[in-house]
């Protein structure tokens, strides 16, 4: 039991060590933005950020939520 813990430990540690190796090793690295509204490809392919479409369809929508009403 302890020695399967000790080994989840390890590796979970390797992981996580693996993934900031670009960060450690490079000057001012930084991961890439994951929003989908930062990304060039979605952009490309017309998909923008969630929260935008949704502000964009409500915008003419007479029955929408009007958060100061609520």
């Amino acid at each position: 039991m302890v020695k399967a813990i000790i080994i989840s430990v390890v590796l979970l540690g390797l992981g996580i060590a693996g993934m900031c190796v670009r960060i450690i090793v490079k000057k001012n690295g930084t991961f890439h933005s994951q929003d989908v509204g930062q990304s060039k490809a979605m952009h490309e392919r017309g998909v923008g950020c969630t929260r935008s479409q949704d502000r964009q369809a409500q915008r003419g929508n007479p029955l929408r939520l009007k958060v100061n009403d609520l």
